[in-house]
């Protein structure tokens, strides 16, 4: 079943990674810097969460090859997860919504996308992103299908190894906690699950439009240069 899942996944997986490698990056790198209409986006989610899973699958993903140059998204898996420890050096404990499972999950995910960042190319570093984590998320095993995962995608030996040795080291403990404590900047506890941030600024009725209808959401905060995608959607 996995391997099902798997291709599925990557099928549609590729076909965002062809549409938004259309620029060279080159033109995606100096576009970036001379188009200052976009729109950042902070995502706090869980990983076994249905609501996460429902809104990255359905509605980050598909519209991420026409958003592509008008988002900054930053994925923050961690929740209503809570954490701690006994003494500043001591291990860190956490206690997630969904169970160990998640918690193993949010990790994964946290190892991804600090690898990625850490030895993929700078232009690549979102599109990787959203792709991996959407592939985790679709495949509903988040706590184990992330190295499959990275794999289908064709992330470098690399980074691949660097996913492996975070997931298996405190390092992936570090990295959640960091995760924890920027969720709790935000809000504590979380009050939904997905949380959407525009701009660095939470409002419900940005909230309840993103989980609705995020194009439209992103949409209405561009103001100029806006994509096919704002005129083509309800």
């Amino acid at each position: 079943m996995r391997f099902l899942i798997s291709r599925t996944w990557l099928a549609a997986a590729v076909f965002v990674m062809l549409v938004s490698h259309g620029i060279p990056s080159n033109a995606q790198s100096a576009d970036s810097e001379s188009n200052k209409n976009v729109v950042n986006v902070d995502v706090y989610y869980e990983s076994l969460c249905s609501d996460s899973r429902q809104w990255i699958v359905n509605q980050l993903v598909p519209s991420y090859p026409e958003l592509k140059r008008h988002i900054h998204v930053t994925l923050v898996p961690y929740g209503k997860a809570t954490h701690h420890r006994e003494s500043e050096t001591g291990p860190w404990q956490f206690s997630c919504q969904h169970g160990p499972s998640e918690c193993r999950g949010n990790k994964a995910q946290a190892c991804a996308i600090h690898a990625i960042r850490s030895s993929e190319p700078a232009e690549n570093h979102q599109l990787l992103m959203v792709n991996l984590v959407g592939c985790a998320m679709f495949a509903g095993t988040p706590a184990t299908v992330v190295p499959q995962c990275a794999e289908d995608l064709s992330l470098s030996t690399e980074t691949r190894k660097l996913i492996d040795d975070c997931i298996a080291s405190p390092l992936a403990d570090n990295l959640l906690a960091a995760n924890g404590n920027k969720t709790e900047a935000l809000q504590s506890p979380l009050r939904f699950v997905p949380t959407i941030v525009i701009n660095e600024v939470y409002s419900k009725e940005n909230q309840d439009e993103a989980i609705r209808n995020f194009p439209k959401l992103i949409c209405r905060h561009l103001t100029a240069d806006k994509p096919d995608i704002c005129y083509n959607r309800n």
